[in-house]
């Protein structure tokens, strides 16, 4: 596939941009080494991240990975796609300053003043962060745009993870989380093809009724909603691959052009076209 890719593609005194790739069978997969900056990563792919401190879990582009400066952590292949993502970085000055918004004891922290691993994508930040992204690669943005704009999403994400409900006490969390975490995962490698609930349920060894009840109890989203967006995050980077649209969208699991085009307007606020226009493809 990819030899392992770790490049920074913009970089001001305040913020960096950059692209993370990494096969499955790369000897640097499992520990590619500590994480030199403040950053969140936006995935492209679904892998198991496994902070030292903390338990694993999936990251996939339903989410945002949080990392302190420092950070150790490993990761587990879900697919043969390895690990794909993009990252965003800030200075130790704005991640202490915008962690202080919501936290001051964490942001006077030595080392570790993020005190989240991962915090939840909407739509909205995904469709912008790409955007973003394309814009700083084929150098079309102003520095001073670029850094606003990576600052912003910074503090949404913080205000998202501050706000989050905390989690359930109950003594069958740990079991609950562990069925969740591997749902994920199973949708990360299936995501494209026509599952049935039984699949899922199958693959993850649980009832029908209780993977249903525990999935949207933990995540906020059905597996089917969950799925949809794992579909249409993935396709964003097809678009910019290829004009052919009806492709795009039988390689992701819809049945046609005006049933792709559907979801995705409904979800990003624009057609696929007129998202391959914006960021100029």
């Amino acid at each position: 596939m990819y030899a392992m890719i770790d490049r920074t593609i913009y970089e001001t005194s305040s913020v960096q941009i950059g692209v993370f790739r990494c096969s499955a069978d790369d000897p640097s997969f499992g520990d590619s080494g500590p994480i030199e900056t403040f950053c969140f990563v936006f995935p492209r792919s679904s892998v198991v991240i496994e902070h030292r401190e903390g338990t694993p879990f999936v990251a996939d582009p339903n989410v945002v990975v949080l990392y302190n400066r420092g950070q150790l952590y490993r990761r587990k292949a879900v697919s043969a796609d390895g690990d794909r993502c993009d990252w965003f970085a800030v200075s130790e000055a704005v991640m202490r300053d915008a962690v202080g918004r919501y936290d001051a004891r964490a942001a006077e922290a030595s080392e570790r003043p993020v005190r989240f691993a991962r915090v939840a994508s909407d739509s909205r930040l995904y469709r912008e962060q790409r955007e973003l992204f394309v814009a700083v690669r084929e150098r079309r943005a102003d520095p001073l745009d670029v850094e606003e704009r990576v600052v912003g999403m910074l503090a949404r994400l913080l205000r998202s993870a501050y706000d989050a409900s905390p989690r359930s006490t109950a003594a069958n969390a740990r079991a609950d989380s562990e069925l969740v975490h591997a749902a994920r995962a199973f949708l990360g490698r299936h995501f494209a093809e026509p599952l049935a609930l039984a699949d899922v349920a199958s693959g993850v060894h649980a009832s029908v009724f209780h993977l249903c009840r525990t999935f949207r109890r933990q995540t906020g989203m059905t597996l089917h909603a969950y799925r949809e967006q794992l579909r249409l995050r993935a396709s964003i980077e097809a678009i910019e691959r290829t004009s052919d649209l009806t492709e795009v969208a039988l390689d992701h699991g819809y049945s046609s052009h005006s049933h792709y085009t559907a979801r995705f307007r409904r979800t990003f606020g624009l057609a696929p076209s007129a998202l391959r226009r914006a960021i100029g493809n």
